[in-house]
């Protein structure tokens, strides 16, 4: 593979996954408290939503793409809210 080819790959991988991650990010700045696979929740419940009202523009392909991005998202930032969790807790 040309190096140019290899670029171009990465740069569009980098692409996709800042893209297609934003039911987690969205969802992690929405709320107060954290609430763990949040993003990877609201993605499914989009794909059923769009796939049950039959899209017609074909959103719940990139809902479909969204859902694996937003679960290794929010595998990623997993630790994160568990801590974000623990520091939200009244102390005794």
């Amino acid at each position: 593979m040309s190096r140019s080819k290899y670029t171009k790959m990465v740069l569009l991988s980098l692409f996709i996954f800042a893209v297609s991650g934003c039911s987690s990010i969205v969802e992690r700045s929405e709320q107060a408290t954290p609430v763990p696979y949040a993003g990877t929740k609201v993605a499914i419940k989009k794909v059923k939503k769009s796939w049950q009202h039959y899209d017609i523009y074909g959103q719940v392909y990139l809902y479909m793409i969204d859902t694996p991005f937003s679960f290794i998202t929010d595998t990623l930032l997993y630790p994160l809210d568990i801590y974000r969790i623990e520091q939200a807790k009244p102390v005794r």
